[in-house]
């Protein structure tokens, strides 16, 4: 990180105010890193990483600040942070909001304090309109080595509309924490959707996926988790406890490739509080997680051990024996990216196959669908580069679905009638 070229740097600025009209802004930082200034931060890009302030990473507190043109009303904040695209990195990660009358002397704004901060979107809500001439951003902790704060904006009532694009969640199931990693080949295929361009994203580990993170306005439109490498013996269960939670909750779409595919199977069918077990170790007499299997073996092998595994590897061909929306516009057989040794052996209760092998497969259960939500098990990869046709089509109806349902959103569900062949859904289907 280059030195500090401002302290305590103030800068006038002109901007469009939420509620209409012009409001001069006056920001400052308590450090500024050089390639930023405090004004980034409020000049109207939002998503941009060259135009953001950087706090310096020799402190260990900072602060950004602004000074209105005369005392106004503020109900509702939001603060887009850090310095990557998708994954929160240099960012803050203990914060909360301050309100001041004479700049000198501050007091917190309640609500607003946050601790182990994992969203780089986040719409404040005040429990009532403060009046105002100063608001600072004080800093305590981050994640990585400094602050990152993208754009502030300031509305005037505590329930008022805050546009912002859909955005979506791509979480990496892995063992391995560190981001980016697996599953981030979802975000470049949504926005290569026609319509979904502009489409944001953020990446999260397994462990970080759960409702709590979901509620925190702005609300994602959907999730996307990623295949695994590790055999479900070896696997931390208490690592699947949000997701498992969100699955119960049935309040967000969500599409899962592979192993990501296989755990929703395994926690509708057993859940996280008993143990899993593997076809390697797996008691015949006692299965632990019969619902997940191997396609084959050549050989007796450890856990962990796949060299005797029979694999599907590449493009193979894809049976719809469903009419389900997700598959519009596909013929009823069609190529996708395969790469597994494991299967999910049946539906679980609540669910329903939607496809099955093609010509040449043996992985008979190719997708699922929960019958009354946009959640799908897939065992195939759309993420994987190879079959761009089937992938882009099966991506850009999902994320349609998505956007018909609402995104993030509890609300109850119209069961109906649903002719014979046709999963049920939503009474928005």
């Amino acid at each position: 990180m280059p030195p500090v070229s401002a302290v305590f740097a103030c800068v006038a600025v002109l901007i469009a105010a939420p509620c209409g009209g012009v409001e001069t802004l006056t920001a400052s930082a308590s450090t500024s890193a050089r390639d930023s200034n405090p004004n980034s931060a409020v000049d109207g890009n939002r998503f941009s990483l060259a135009s953001a302030w950087k706090g310096d990473t020799n402190a260990t507190q900072w602060w950004w600040q602004v000074k209105f043109e005369a005392e106004r009303e503020v109900g509702t904040i939001l603060q887009i942070v850090g310095d990557h695209d998708f994954v929160l990195r240099n960012a803050p990660s203990q914060s909360v909001w301050q309100r001041s009358d004479d700049g000198l002397t501050w007091s917190d704004l309640r609500g607003t304090a946050v601790t182990n901060d994992g969203r780089l979107f986040r719409i404040h809500r005040l429990s009532h309109v403060v009046r105002a001439r100063y608001l600072r951003f004080n800093i305590t902790a981050v994640t990585g080595q400094y602050p990152t704060l993208r754009e502030v904006e300031f509305y005037s009532e505590t329930n008022a509309p805050v546009p912002f694009p859909d955005w979506i969640i791509a979480v990496n199931t892995t063992h391995d924490s560190a981001l980016p990693n697996h599953g981030q080949e979802f975000i470049p295929l949504a926005k290569s959707c026609s319509g979904w361009e502009e489409l944001q994203a953020q990446q999260v580990w397994l462990g970080s996926f759960n409702e709590q993170f979901l509620r925190i306005e702005p609300r994602p439109l959907c999730g996307f988790l990623s295949g695994n490498f590790k055999d479900w013996c070896e696997v931390d269960r208490e690592n699947w406890r949000g997701t498992q939670e969100v699955l119960r909750n049935k309040n967000l779409p969500i599409w899962a490739s592979c192993g990501g595919a296989q755990g929703l199977a395994i926690l509708a069918e057993t859940g996280v509080d008993k143990p899993w077990d593997c076809p390697h170790c797996r008691e015949p007499q006692n299965p632990r997680t019969p619902i997940y299997t191997h396609i084959g073996h050549t050989a007796e092998r450890p856990c962990g051990d796949y060299s005797g595994c029979i694999f599907e590897r590449g493009l193979h061909w894809v049976r719809v024996v469903t009419d389900d929306p997700v598959f519009k516009n596909l013929p009823q057989e069609f190529q996708v990216m395969q790469s597994h040794c494991g299967q999910i052996e049946w539906p679980p209760s609540g669910w329903s196959l939607i496809a099955t092998a093609g010509q040449g497969s043996r992985t008979k259960t190719q997708c699922l669908r929960m019958n009354d939500r946009y959640i799908y098990a897939a065992q195939f990869h759309i993420e994987m580069k190879g079959a761009p046709v089937a992938s882009e089509q099966i991506m850009g109806n999902f994320l349609g679905l998505a956007k018909a349902w609402g995104g993030y959103k509890a609300k109850p569900i119209k069961q109906r009638t649903i002719p014979s062949g046709r999963v049920g859904g939503p009474a928005s289907d």
